[in-house]
């Protein structure tokens, strides 16, 4: 039983792990061989490296990353690749350090001869210096640092549209209202500079959206004695919580609340969508009724693309729904797809950038919808937020999801 859920990387949260290590590589069984080429992508097979927190205090949150990649991987080899070249790809392990991050780039780039790197890690910005240097395209979700709204970053490409940390998006405000919030609150990490950021541009939407933002306390990573925050949400009337934290802290302020007789209209987190909370009794006796947001259109929605996205993933041994970590690195390998198909046979990586830059309409294979990602905008004019709830055992797709509206100047 994984319990990964509990301590899930949040992608708000980026900036918390600092402590040096070794990484590691291994190879994938999952697609053949095939050499990859350190400019070009010639000849059979095109090999991509995959920069993931497999070992180490963020491991908990990424350890099914390699899933995703391998489900997207096997379906795209077995319908005869992408303009006659199949897939493969060797992963690196970044141990949860930024230095880590550095050392397993290097090593899939320079012994393994990758052509780009596919993140799905909460400390891929440690490798960036080196693969900007390089020439070499990153292609991920981007929730690791603020680098990827920088356009002078010119190898990354955000697979689910650009962060702009300067920016408040709207959407989240709007779904707090529609559930009949009238007092907001949000908790976020002191230690880290974008989860706080995340929690003032809440407050702000909460408040643009005519509710009041009513209680916001920072606390240290990972926090679980929360009785005294417990207290004062309950004396500020607070019904609705927004939380920029992971899973466990979120669960251990819910009970608090829930002992001392609050009962909250949303309870809203970022990570912990996924079979492994399912997999969990205690997860779920924590979550009950809380909201989650997913990496574009959760399994509950029931379209031909999350239909076709789960037939990849039981073909790989994962029967509920996808975990964030397996939501992530899905839609990176299919930008990472549009980016090869739009380059041609045998792109350089120089062309392979152009081709992807200039896609405007990306949406991952349909399971970003209704939004449309321009690899080349870095101030997107609207977000949309995808919500599941937690009942009983089952998450149901939200009434009205996703929620997408414009965005305004963070004050």
């Amino acid at each position: 039983m994984r319990k990964s859920v509990l301590v899930a990387a949040v992608a708000a949260v980026t900036l918390v792990t600092g402590l040096t290590a070794c990484s590691s590589s291994k190879s994938s069984d999952s697609s053949g061989g095939g050499s990859g080429s350190t400019s070009s992508a010639s000849g059979g097979t095109i090999k991509i490296g995959v920069l993931s927190d497999l070992t180490g205090p963020a491991s908990s949150g990424f350890v099914t990353a390699e899933k995703g990649i391998k489900a997207y991987v096997n379906g795209v080899n077995a319908a005869g690749g992408i303009n006659g070249q199949k897939i493969s790809y060797v992963m690196g392990d970044t141990q949860s350090t930024a230095a880590g991050a550095l050392t397993a780039t290097q090593k899939m780039v320079q012994s393994d001869k990758v052509f780009a790197i596919v993140e799905v890690s909460s400390d891929a910005y440690g490798a960036q210096p080196y693969l900007l240097k390089q020439g070499i395209p990153m292609i991920g979700g981007g929730f690791d640092s603020p680098l990827w709204s920088d356009p002078k970053q010119t190898n990354l490409f955000n697979s689910v549209g650009v962060t702009n940390y300067s920016q408040v998006p709207l959407a989240n405000g709007q779904f707090f209202k529609s559930q009949g919030v009238t007092k907001c609150g949000s908790i976020g990490y002191e230690s880290s500079v974008s989860s706080a950021t995340s929690v003032k541009a809440f407050n702000q939407a909460c408040t643009i959206a005519g509710m009041k933002a009513a209680f916001t306390q920072n606390v240290p990573f990972g926090s679980t004695d929360m009785g005294a925050i417990a207290l004062k949400i309950k004396a500020a009337g607070v019904d609705g919580l927004f939380y920029s934290t992971v899973p466990n802290t979120a669960f251990a302020l819910n009970a608090a609340l829930r002992q001392i007789g609050v009962t909250l209209k949303v309870a809203s987190l970022p990570t912990g969508y996924g079979s492994d909370l399912l997999e969990s009794s205690a997860a779920v006796t924590a979550a009950q009724g809380d909201f989650f947001s997913t990496v574009g259109l959760p399994a509950e929605a029931n379209t031909p693309a999350t239909q076709k996205r789960a037939a990849d993933l039981a073909a790989v041994g994962v029967t509920g729904p996808p975990t964030f970590a397996e939501q992530e690195a899905y839609v990176a390998m299919s930008a990472f797809a549009a980016g090869l198909k739009a380059a041609g046979a045998n792109p350089t990586r120089e062309k392979f950038s152009t081709s992807l830059r200039a896609i405007t309409d990306f949406d991952a294979d349909v399971l970003l919808a209704p939004q449309k990602i321009s690899f080349s905008n870095f101030n997107p004019s609207q977000v949309c937020y995808y919500y599941v709830q937690l009942e009983g055992t089952t998450f149901k797709n939200v009434t009205g999801s996703p929620f997408c509206a414009g965005v305004v100047p963070l004050s």
